[in-house]
């Protein structure tokens, strides 16, 4: 309930703060699992991408936003679960495979960082592990402009990303990395569809 009621505040508040626009919310499964997998310019990326869809989104959140109790459980409240960045522990895992095989929505920021337009770094490889586990599609989405007022923000969400070629078999890590550097890059390259 309170993520219904947050979730409606939210999409008031961005459609009047920012020049919001959305392509592609039809690539958003309506039902089942999936990973929701954006690029991370801002502390605001994750109320903007709830905007995308109707369904709940349970978000990686980094731990030190859980320090404060009272902060740490609101986030819980809204589906939020702590991650150490430094190191992905077992109830991380656990938590992130259960929502999947929930057939729920589960969000990360595979760049675990806010990082500069333009700039370009290895993102965690964790997410394509557990796409892969789930069999799950890893949903792309690019956020693109400045949460300043009035500014235009363009959100573009891309077709999933089946890694069926890898079910059911055990990748490496050299394979797990050079897989979510080519989806990251493929986040990157997203662009806005012009509709004629």
């Amino acid at each position: 309930m309170m993520y219904k009621i947050g979730h409606f505040i939210v999409y008031i508040l961005t459609l009047i703060l920012f020049k919001f626009t959305i392509t592609g919310k039809e690539n958003i499964p309506k039902t089942g699992s999936a990973l929701i997998c954006p690029n991370h310019v801002s502390n605001y990326d994750p109320l903007a991408v709830a905007c995308i869809t109707s369904r709940e989104i349970h978000y990686m959140a980094k731990s030190e936003l859980f320090k404060n109790p009272l902060f740490g459980w609101f986030l819980r409240k809204v589906h939020s679960f702590p991650v150490n960045r430094d190191e992905v522990g077992i109830d991380t895992i656990k938590t992130s495979l259960k929502i999947l095989k929930n057939q729920e929505l589960l969000g990360i920021f595979p760049e675990g960082k806010r990082v500069d337009a333009g700039e370009r770094i290895q993102p965690a490889s964790g997410f394509v592990v557990f796409a892969i586990k789930t069999k799950s599609p890893i949903i792309p989405v690019k956020i693109s402009g400045k949460f300043k007022f009035r500014h235009k923000i363009e959100i573009v969400v891309g077709e999933p990303i089946y890694l069926t070629e890898h079910y059911g078999k055990k990748i490496s890590e050299k394979e797990a990395e050079a897989l979510s550097k080519n989806i990251m890059d493929h986040i990157y390259g997203l662009e806005q569809k012009v509709v004629v």
